[in-house]
């Protein structure tokens, strides 16, 4: 009896202390949760001890950032969430570098875009090439990516150029060169197969310096393969002007009128002989009276209706403000339309009124931006 009694009590005694081991077990091991804690805006170090001390694990993804590198910009599970010991963190880490404004180079000559892309950081890569009735050969369509964005440098940028339109019959269409330089107005006439029969100086004050203001043929019209065009492009430089004819007996910087008041200054004595005013040879002697006059030159000025220039842009992504100069060039002259600080984002309207043709510039941060032309 008593060995029975000592057995049932051992019995027992095992199931108290194997409850209390499953119960230490299930509070203490197997039922334990903890909450995620904030990690965003920690270094990846700091992170990972504080996770470490719960008994969390980590993974850690990179991404492209302007924040500092190894700083946590993300992370799931989000902050507070209850999870048992051994779940798995995702950390999204910056990457770090810099980033950069893409240009748009949508309407530029190829290698003029390709520069521009150089000159900002990038590089182009695949350059796909098709005709297209709305742009000259050898102008950018389109790029991938996009503009405007920010990108770290050193990125490829995909290129879309125009072959021009389909030619028909040996016809080509002459390309829209007007309003671009010299220099790219030949790469846009080579590549539509055609060349440049002579290039024109005119002064002109209402165009910049080596700017196509003509061509012949007009751009547009369709001439044979290999035809050839004549370019006008603006100068700063006035023409000499003309120099009058020398007269016999004219002193340097004297007048054929200076010498008429000497020769008939009256002498003293009772008679005065008049003396013949010497005049060029080949040319026929000019009578003048005092009630003659020259006709007032008349300054000309712009003709034609008013037109408006509807100006659209929006400012792309900035890390800090910065200037923004508008400028319009048309028969009047070069004005300034739009000169502050902006911020990344900003959209701006302009309507500006012009005459004949103009042509709109966009500079930001003294950089040059963007050009559109109106007619």
């Amino acid at each position: 009896m008593r060995n029975l009694f000592r057995l049932t009590m051992l019995i027992v005694l095992l199931v108290i202390v194997g409850s209390g081991v499953m119960a230490v077990y299930t509070v203490f091991l197997g039922g334990r949760t903890v909450a995620v804690p904030s990690l965003e805006g920690l270094s990846v170090i700091d992170a990972v001890d504080r996770t470490q001390t719960l008994g969390l694990l980590v993974r850690v993804d990179q991404v492209e950032s302007l924040q500092p590198a190894g700083t946590i910009l993300g992370q799931w599970p989000g902050p507070g969430e209850k999870v048992k010991p051994g779940k798995i963190l995702v950390l999204k880490v910056s990457r770090g570098g810099t980033r950069l404004s893409l240009p748009d180079v949508r309407g530029m000559e190829f290698t003029q875009a390709t520069a521009r892309l150089e000159e900002e950081g990038f590089k182009a890569g695949d350059v796909l090439r098709i005709h297209d009735d709305g742009r000259p050969a050898g102008v950018v369509v389109a790029q991938s990516p996009a503009a405007p964005t920010m990108m770290s440098p050193g990125r490829t940028i995909d290129l879309l150029v125009s072959l021009g339109p389909k030619s028909s019959g040996g016809m080509v269409v002459v390309p829209d060169a007007v309003g671009r330089s010299e220099t790219i107005a030949r790469k846009l006439i080579s590549e539509a197969g055609l060349t440049v029969r002579a290039v024109n100086a005119v002064y002109s004050q209402a165009s910049p310096e080596g700017l196509v203001t003509r061509l012949d043929p007009a751009p547009g019209a369709k001439v044979p393969s290999g035809s050839a065009v004549t370019l006008t492009v603006a100068t700063l430089k006035k023409p000499p002007t003309a120099q009058p004819p020398k007269v016999p007996g004219l002193a340097s910087g004297q007048t054929p009128a200076e010498i008429v008041a000497t020769q008939t200054k009256p002498e003293a004595g009772p008679t005065t002989v008049p003396v013949p005013v010497a005049t060029p040879p080949g040319t026929a002697e000019q009578k003048t009276t005092p009630s003659e006059s020259k006709p007032a030159v008349v300054p000309e000025t712009p003709t034609g209706p008013q037109k408006t220039a509807k100006i659209r842009y929006q400012v792309p992504p900035l890390t800090r403000p910065m200037e923004l100069k508008i400028e319009i060039v048309d028969a009047a002259g070069t004005r300034e339309l739009l000169n502050r600080e902006v911020k990344g984002g900003e959209y701006l309207t302009l309507d500006a009124p012009y005459r004949e043709s103009a042509a709109v510039t966009i500079y930001l941060g003294g950089m040059f931006v963007w050009q559109d032309r109106y007619r």
